[in-house]
């Protein structure tokens, strides 16, 4: 185990508008915020989402799932600068380092499907209605 101390820099709430494209809105508010590091929590609602429920490397591209209908979600993750992309964001290819918002989320079977939850990171979405708390490290 390794362990880093960080001190708690500025905390944010966000209130996400509904039809925001959720990881574009987010991206552009942590490089104008210019957020290096942070922990977040989410919470609420898409009304369409991406989903990858495993790593691509071994499960192959059945691992990203779409869904076209609200569905309920709560999410933890954190933001970090990679050099590179992650694998969890496929073929992408980045010039230089940039924000990387990892969430691991559960998300509601949707409408009338109470009974169905499903686990695994975002990877895309448009908000329903939807809040986030950013708390940065420094």
């Amino acid at each position: 185990m390794r362990a880093e101390e960080k001190k708690l820099g500025r905390v944010f709430h966000l209130e996400f508008d509904e039809d925001d494209d959720f990881f574009g809105e987010f991206e552009c508010f942590v490089m104008e915020k210019n957020i290096r590091s942070a922990s977040l929590i989410v919470f609420g609602a898409l009304k369409e989402s991406d989903i990858r429920t495993g790593f691509r490397e071994i499960i192959g591209p059945s691992a990203l799932r779409y869904f076209h209908d609200w569905r309920e979600l709560i999410a933890v993750g954190n933001i970090s600068w990679p050099e590179k992309p992650p694998a969890v964001r496929g073929d992408e290819t980045w010039e230089e380092p940039r924000p990387y918002i990892h969430l691991h989320l559960a998300l509601s079977g949707g409408p009338y499907q109470p009974g169905e939850v499903l686990v695994g990171h975002l990877s895309g979405g448009v908000v329903k209605g939807m809040f986030a708390e950013v708390h940065e490290f420094i």
